[in-house]
């Protein structure tokens, strides 16, 4: 059968942590709506029809500052089909008398309304909530084996009867959007669950325990000991039967970022393998590379635009401002925001300092609570734990009042503890840069243990906290981290013990030279 197909796309200017700050509206009357969402940044528009080729007046479109409008309306009452891919962030409003409207993933809002026809929802529902509302009772409902519904029947108002079913997640779960369906006599509603994508820029603080125990049991492929044939190794190989070769031995590389700075705390660069001595459980190990100033960085930097941090927020974007302006043409530099409760990217990993730049600036005033462990386990999860071999590290900007330490809704369901067993496998430096929510001497309990636990978690990487109580203070701070960077080297060595069963390893690295201290992770599992 002939399909007939016209594509139309439109560049959106999109908000970070936008929470629905841009609407797509699409009304089609006969035809059907399917709207998916995507990792893009610009609405992509398919008209479509089965019968006849689409003409120009059968879709008028119209772009606002905050909303797109799209509008069906075949003159000759031919079905047509609307076909939309939209961006993270944006909201959906969609509006059909007897067509299907489809919509598969997340979306901050949904608002979906039909008199006769179909309504196919896929989404992660652990993350969604949604509301479905009909004056009656649809002819078929399916829904995924375990979502638990509250239904209800009853009349709305005095004459109006009122068929309703919802979800039942607890007031307390942090979710991330919300579906809105209003209908007359729907044919069919069917739910299907998803689970959240892995590359959504929005994920839920409740993920992160699930990365913690996959990675403290090995099955996340974080800073797992690559397969290497080094230059001056030979392998061995037998012949398979097609007479290809078929490689028997390998050598496995462990990598590592080592911090070397000399007694006044100044970096020390310009130094050789031959340099360093490494020790793994006492037994000294040959160091194959060892490179600092040459070698690019990837820079992630957490803002915490929770409420606690409200009055610091101009701090905290300059000090954005001034990190991206401080790295080098070769560093990678990526933004993410704790907002809502929620992991956000503001801008992934990126080389491009003028869209870096413009993405801080698009920063809107949020809140909401502080779950700042989880969300540190979701800044490595995005894009660094995808590079173990890499020089990383994770520049925390915030308060550290994580609410677990006032017992406050929301906390981390992440315990410190676990954070910081995890953090001693990860390939990652943190530099916590403590916003000092107090100028009171001394500070009060809990910002005490605030900044206490950063330190802990900076130290178990082999990073160090950088302290600041206004915008003033944060100036000498840019210099300084730059400092410590400059002061890493990507170090990589090839253990002696062959044997990977999945035991803990100790690392001890030092500097053969008098006065030279070191700062890297403790060791790794032999996995």
């Amino acid at each position: 059968m002939t399909r007939f197909t016209t594509v139309a796309a439109l560049t959106l200017t999109l908000l970070s942590v936008s929470q629905g700050a841009l609407t797509v509206r699409v009304f089609n009357a006969t035809g059907d709506i399917s709207a998916r969402v995507k990792r893009v940044s610009r609405v992509e528009i398919r008209t479509v029809s089965p019968t006849r080729p689409i003409r120009p007046q059968d879709r008028t479109i119209t772009q606002g500052k905050d909303l797109l409008t799209i509008e069906c309306h075949p003159d000759d009452g031919a079905k047509i089909h609307l076909e939309l891919e939209i961006p993270y962030g944006v909201g959906l409003e969609a509006r059909t008398e007897a067509g299907t409207i489809s919509l598969t993933g997340m979306v901050p809002y949904a608002d979906l309304r039909t008199s006769s026809g179909t309504v196919l929802l896929t989404a992660p529902w652990e993350a969604t909530r949604f509301t479905i509302q009909s004056e009656n009772e649809p002819r078929e409902i399916s829904l995924p084996k375990g979502l638990k519904v509250s239904r209800w029947k009853g009349e709305l108002g005095r004459y109006k009867t009122v068929w309703q079913l919802s979800d039942k997640l607890p007031k307390e779960k942090v979710t991330y959007g919300e579906i809105r369906i209003h209908a007359v006599s729907p044919r069919r509603i069917s739910l299907e669950d998803m689970a959240v994508p892995e590359d959504s820029p929005v994920k839920l603080p409740w993920q992160a325990p699930a990365v913690i125990e996959d990675l403290l049991a090995g099955k996340l492929r974080i800073n797992k000991p690559k397969a290497q044939t080094p230059a001056h190794t030979e392998s061995t190989t037998t012949h398979g039967g097609q007479g290809a070769p078929v490689f028997r031995s390998e050598v496995r590389m462990v990598n590592l970022q080592v911090a070397v700075f000399d007694a006044q705390g100044r970096p020390v660069t310009g130094l050789t393998p031959e340099d360093f001595e490494l020790l793994e459980d006492g037994v000294r190990q040959k160091v194959a590379f060892a490179g600092s100033e040459e070698v690019p960085f990837n820079l992630v930097l957490l803002l915490d635009l929770s409420g606690s941090t409200k009055k610091d927020r101009p701090a905290m974007k300059e000090a954005a401002r001034q990190f991206i302006r401080v790295s080098r043409p070769q560093d990678r530099v990526a933004i993410y925001a704790l907002a809502y409760e929620l992991f956000q990217v503001i801008a992934p990993l990126g080389t491009d300092r003028n869209a870096l730049l413009a993405s801080v600036d698009a920063i809107p005033d949020v809140g909401g609570g502080t779950p700042l462990y989880d969300i540190i386990v979701l800044s490595y999860a995005q894009e660094l734990m995808h590079r173990p071999d890499e020089r990383n590290a994770l520049v925390v900007i915030s308060d550290g009042l994580d609410n677990q330490i006032q017992g406050e809704v929301c906390p981390s369901k992440v315990p410190l503890h676990k954070l910081r067993q995890a953090a001693a496998l990860m390939n990652v430096i943190i530099y916590p840069i403590y916003l000092s929510p107090f100028t009171l001497v001394p500070p009060p309990p809990w910002a005490v243990k605030a900044q206490s636990n950063l330190s802990l978690l900076a130290e178990t990487t082999g990073g160090r906290v950088f302290q600041a109580r206004s915008i003033r203070d944060l100036e000498p701070v840019y210099a300084m981290v730059a400092e410590e960077l400059r002061s890493v080297y990507s170090m990589a060595y090839y253990p002696s013990n062959q044997n990977f069963d999945g035991s803990w390893r100790q690392i001890k690295v030092r500097v053969l030279s008098p006065g030279i201290r070191v700062r890297t992770r403790q060791g790794y599992f032999a996995r």
